[in-house]
Parts: C-alpha cells; sequence; structure tokens
C-alpha cells in the first residue's frame, strides 16, 4: 500500500535541455563541450565554414583534409599533417587581422583544437585565453531561460492539444506554470554541468600551456583532452571544498546538540517542578513485537485541542504491531524476476534482514540514472515485504514540513513518519524520499536534509519530538529509502547518515529478462489476469532489440505497451 503526500512533479529530460543549449554555446567552448563528438566529422564541418568564409582558402583546406585522410601513423606526429595545418590555421590569423573578422580566428582556434595533440604546449597556450573570455558567454546564457522556458512550453502545449476541444482553463494554466518551471530548473542544471566543465577546460589549458604533463592527453586531440584533464587537475580542489563544508556541518551540528541539551535540561526542570503525575492514568503495556508510537498526548480542552488528535485515536497511546519479516529467498526470487539487472543491489538491501524478526532496513540512498526503476524498486520491495509505503516528492514538499507542523498554526500536521504509521496501522512503515538531491535549498522555511538528519539517527528518533502532538515519539522502526541521480550537491551530515547504493540501468542484454514482469505489470494495469496475456513473438522482440538499446525502463515499457495495444488491435478486427 502506497501513500504519496504531495502530487507527482513534471520531469524534463537533462538531455533535451543540454541539447537545447549546445548550439548557442562559444563557438570554441561549444567543440571542446560537445558530448561524443568526432573528429573527422568535426573537421568536414569546419572545412565548409572556412571555404564559405574565404573561398581563396579552399586549396589550403583540401590539402589539411587530404593529409588527415592519408595519415597512415599517429596523426598528431605526421610532419605532412603538421605543416598543412600550420599553414591553415597561420591563413585564418592572418585574414582575421588584415579583414578584421574576429570569426576567423575563432576557426582557426577550432582546427587547432581539432588538429593538435593533448599535450601541445603552443596549442594549449594559444587557447587559454580565449577560453577564458567565452566563460562569461557561458553565464549570460541564464538571462533568456525565462523565454527559452515558455517557447518549450508552447510547443509541448501546442502539441498535446486539440484543434477544436473543450480547454479546461484553470488545468491548462497549472500545467503551463509547472512545466516552465519544470524547463527552467532542467536548463539550470544544463547550464551549471556546462559552467564546471568550462572551468576544468580552462584549467586544463593554463596547465598544459605551462608544461604539466598527462599521459592521456598525448594520444587524443586537444579537444578530447582538455575536459578530462582538466577535471583531474581541479578534484582536490573540490575535495577541499567539501571537506571544508563538511567541517562547517559538524560545527553547526554540535552548536545545536548544544542549545537541543540545554533546552531539554531546562524542560525537565519545569516539568520535575510543575507537573503532578496523574496516577488515574495507566501505563500501556507493549507486548513483544510492538511499539508504543505516540503516548497519550495532552490536549487544551478547546475544540482546535482535540482537533490535533482526531483521526490519529487508533496510534495515540496504543502499542503498534510490527511487521515480521517474510520468507526472504521468495522476496528475493521475486525482485529478481522483476528487477533482473540489479540483483547485486537486491542482495546488499535484503541482507539488513537476514536474522531479523522485524522488517527495518537502514537509512539507504539508491543512486541511478533517470528511468533505471528506482522508485518502482522501492515500492515493490515495500509491496513483497508487507510494509507500508509514504512516497515524499522532495523537489515538491515544503521543506521542514516533513518534521511536522507546530500545533500553534492552523495547517499543523505531525511528521510524516507520524502519518505513515497512522495510515498503514504499524510501527515500521516505509518512507520514500523521492528526488533528495533535487529538494530546495532555501533555508526560509527549513530544509528537507536539514529535517532528515535527527530521523535517520536511531537515538534521536527514538525520543522524535513531535512539533505537533509536542510530545516524545518513537519512529526508530521506521525505515527510510532515499532516491537520486547523483550525491554532489546534497550536505555532507545527511550524507554520513545514508548508506549510499548504486542502482545501474539495464542493459541491452537484459531485454529478455525485462519482457515477462513488463507484460505482467502491463496485464495488471488494465485489470487483467497474467497469465492470458501471451508473451511477445519473436518478430515483437527482434523490434524490440533495435529500438531500445538499454537504458530507460520507463521508455522500454512504452514500448512493449505499444506492441500489445496493436496486437490486441489486430485480434479484434480478425
Amino acid at each position: 500500500m502506497a501513500f504519496s503526500s504531495t502530487p507527482p512533479a513534471l520531469q524534463i529530460d537533462p538531455e533535451a535541455a543540454r541539447r537545447l543549449l549546445e548550439p548557442m554555446l562559444p563557438r570554441r567552448l561549444r567543440a571542446c563541450l560537445a558530448q561524443d563528438l568526432r573528429v573527422d566529422s568535426a573537421c568536414s564541418e569546419i572545412a565548409l565554414e572556412i571555404t564559405t568564409l574565404a573561398p581563396d582558402a579552399e586549396a589550403l583546406v583540401s590539402a589539411w583534409i587530404a593529409a588527415r585522410t592519408s595519415s597512415d601513423g599517429l596523426l598528431w606526429r605526421d610532419r605532412r599533417w603538421i605543416a598543412r595545418r600550420s599553414a591553415l590555421i597561420r591563413f585564418l590569423d592572418v585574414l582575421a587581422v588584415e579583414r578584421d573578422q574576429p570569426v576567423a580566428r575563432a576557426l582557426a582556434d577550432v582546427a587547432t583544437l581539432l588538429s593538435c595533440a593533448g599535450d601541445d604546449r603552443r596549442a594549449a597556450a594559444r587557447l587559454a585565453q580565449p577560453l577564458w573570455q567565452e566563460r562569461e558567454a557561458v553565464l549570460d546564457l541564464r538571462k533568456g531561460f525565462a523565454a527559452l522556458a515558455e517557447a518549450q512550453t508552447r510547443l509541448a502545449l501546442g502539441r498535446v492539444a486539440e484543434p477544436g476541444a473543450d480547454t479546461d482553463v484553470t488545468g491548462a494554466t497549472d500545467l503551463a506554470v509547472a512545466l516552465q518551471a519544470a524547463w527552467h530548473d532542467a536548463l539550470k542544471d544544463a547550464l551549471l554541468t556546462f559552467s564546471e566543465k568550462t572551468s576544468s577546460a580552462i584549467a586544463a589549458a593554463a596547465a598544459l600551456a605551462c608544461g604539466v604533463d598527462d599521459a592521456f592527453a598525448g594520444d587524443v586531440a586537444l579537444v578530447h583532452a582538455l575536459v578530462p584533464v582538466g577535471e583531474v587537475l581541479t578534484r582536490p580542489v573540490a575535495d577541499n571544498a567539501a571537506t571544508r563544508e563538511r567541517c562547517r556541518w559538524k560545527m553547526i551540528e554540535a552548536r545545536l546538540a548544544q542549545n537541543e541539551a540545554r533546552r531539554r535540561e531546562k524542560a525537565a526542570t519545569v516539568e520535575t517542578t510543575a507537573q503532578i503525575p496523574d496516577a488515574d492514568v495507566p501505563h500501556a503495556e507493549v507486548p513483544k513485537g510492538h511499539v508504543l508510537v505516540v503516548p497519550t498526548i495532552q490536549e487544551t480542552g478547546s475544540d482546535r485541542g482535540k482537533s490535533i488528535a482526531r483521526g490519529y485515536e487508533h496510534i495515540i497511546g496504543k502499542p503498534l504491531p510490527l511487521v515480521e519479516v517474510p520468507d526472504l529467498a521468495a522476496v528475493r526470487a521475486r525482485l529478481t524476476f522483476e528487477f533482473p539487472y540489479a540483483q547485486a543491489m537486491i542482495d546488499r538491501l535484503l541482507a539488513d534482514l537476514i536474522g531479523r524478526e522485524h522488517a527495518t532496513f537502514r537509512p539507504t540512498l539508491l543512486i541511478g540514472p533517470p528511468g533505471a526503476g528506482k522508485s518502482r524498486f522501492v515500492a515493490r520491495i515495500a509491496h513483497h515485504l508487507g510494509l507500508g509505503l509514504w512516497r515524499v516528492d522532495a523537489t515538491r514538499d515544503a521543506g521542514a514540513s516533513l518534521g511536522g507542523l507546530d500545533r500553534r498554526w492552523a495547517t499543523s500536521e505531525p511528521a510524516h513518519p507520524i502519518m505513515a504509521v497512522a495510515r498503514s496501522g504499524t510501527a515500521n512503515p516505509l518512507m520514500l524520499i523521492d528526488e533528495l538531491e533535487k529538494a530546495a535549498t532555501r533555508a526560509d522555511h527549513g530544509r528537507l536534509w536539514d529535517a532528515l538528519l535527527p530521523m535517520l539517527e536511531p537515538e534521536t528518533a527514538r525520543a522524535y519530538q513531535d512539533p505537533c502532538f509536542q510530545t516524545e515519539t518513537d519512529i526508530s522502526r521506521v525505515s527510510w529509502l532515499g532516491t537520486a541521480n547523483e550525491v554532489g550537491n546534497l550536505p555532507a551530515p545527511l550524507l554520513d547518515r545514508l548508506r549510499v547504493l548504486e542502482m545501474p540501468a539495464p542493459r541491452h542484454a537484459d531485454l529478455e529478462a525485462l519482457l515477462g514482469p513488463i507484460v505482467a505489470r502491463i496485464a495488471e494495469d488494465r485489470g487483467l489476469n497474467p497469465a492470458f496475456v501471451a508473451p511477445l513473438d519473436g518478430v515483437a522482440i527482434t523490434l524490440l532489440r533495435r529500438s531500445w538499446r538499454g537504458g530507460s525502463v520507463r521508455r522500454l515499457m512504452r514500448l512493449v505497451e505499444a506492441f500489445v495495444t496493436a496486437r490486441e488491435s489486430l485480434a479484434v478486427r480478425q
């Protein structure tokens, strides 16, 4: 059973945002940052640009291309190639000065990137300053994000709208706002990636110009060497910054712990001097296999005070059962059938339950590429173990509300784990924090990352102070599983409390193993018995092999569903 506190958020494919921004990059950086750049194709393209700009350079361009084609050794050491490359670059430099054409200079620099080896000091020195100057143009791309997001939103809504159909104005407006915000976030993430790689390329150009040696750089073109070499050079700087950030967070945690200790000491003093225990209220007997999650709470007597407990009467002051560990071999067999490409991760996760009587996992973060099936995996493991599932979308949930809202506010509510306990009726539900790395970083109303910290530690979770009930609750048996595409921007205190497991994306070789569970899932979604849905035939599998090369399970499911639908439609006609 799955419960979600928020509707799903719109997600834009990061690759789509990257493709949208890449043509807007400056000429030199576009060559350095292009993914899967093929030097042969790039040389042909730039040759066409050069001859268009300066027709009298056609002979030099042809000789340059011919020398590259006829070279039978390492291209960067071929004297004939070096001579013709130098002649072409010299011609473009003279053209840039005589005719005042910066484009010719940029083309000469791109030819240098494509023609010189990665350890060429002169070429690196030539490019260090132009790349630095182009960095400002990369950062200026953010000024056009609003217009780009609006254009992509209009294009998407125009595709899905049917001419002449009645339109829900409110729904369309909400969809447009959500889609535009999703595009803006995706473009911002793509620009951040480009900015990081730009810094790496600039650092590599400066370092190589100063004589830094790199074994990798001498065997590839300069255009392919700059970013990898720069990432190696700047890694110690990034590690040092992460270490400083980790130390800063530990200092903050120490201060918070001191403040909390003072607050509890003061509260204990007030309680012992002013509060008289009520002898008429018996202590709840907690049987084995049960946990008293929420003890008896104090109500003010007013309508507001009584409304706090409304809907939670069945868990307040009552021991709740713990879900027992089922047959792990059977659970593993079912999960391996549904996720054949993630057997290693399944074994590492189920190892937490070996020898235990009740099902509780260590706080764990599953990382993997989009479409790998992380969220569905968590849902299926909760289903097979019989655990209640509560999903929190980190991209939309309002920061500290995860830990509950104070009863003083009209929107007061208990912490999400308490709500999950109340909904499932058990003391050990499973909390899914989806897209954890995309949680809001502003601290105006508290951050979700900070609210998680006390709930992930067994000691503090066993006496978690719920701001709504204003009493200590025991949520130490709640399991926490998070999903993320990467861990780069997560704070160090949160990573210290999480075990990180990698969920691989399915490969092309896993296709046939995935078809069975996908067909069964399609049948289940349609309310059918999977036994009555025939498996795909050889022709369909062959077509799927051509259309799906691995990666996203969602895309494979759409393809299989299309085949099943087409097969059913053909059967009806016949």
